[in-house]
């Protein structure tokens, strides 16, 4: 009886200590007072799991440059409207739109990605 128990228990343990990664994961600590649109070059592009990320540098009015890791869902997700892995490429020009981390860290979850070309493509739009 003793060793179901601490066999349960450890099973309940590891379990426990597995999903916490995964809460923290899909926790994104968002400002959704205001909607960021960032314009900037494209420096990199991770078309992976979990999540595909956008890196990219913006210049201000001033010109200083800031460095971005735009978020976005899955590549499953974004594969089912239209996203390959070579929607985008370093040097290319985009716009992004989300919500900046409430950190203030230069993070932003992106909703939609709006090409040179004027095409825009989904991200998280219409999901919260």
């Amino acid at each position: 009886m003793r060793k179901s128990f601490l066999i349960l228990a450890t099973c309940a343990v590891t379990l426990l200590a597995a999903a916490s990664p995964m809460y923290a994961h899909h926790a994104w600590q968002l400002d959704r007072s205001k909607m960021v649109t960032l314009k900037g070059t494209v420096t990199k592009f991770d078309f992976g799991n979990p999540h595909v990320h956008i890196f990219m540098q913006t210049k201000d009015e001033n010109g200083n440059t800031s460095n971005w890791d735009a978020g976005g869902p899955s590549p499953n997700q974004l594969s089912r409207v239209g996203w390959t892995r070579d929607t985008v490429k370093p040097g290319d020009e985009i716009t992004v739109a989300g919500y900046r981390n409430r950190d203030g860290s230069s993070v932003l979850r992106f909703d939609s990605m709006t090409l040179a070309s004027g095409q825009v493509l989904a991200g998280y739009a219409g999901r919260r």
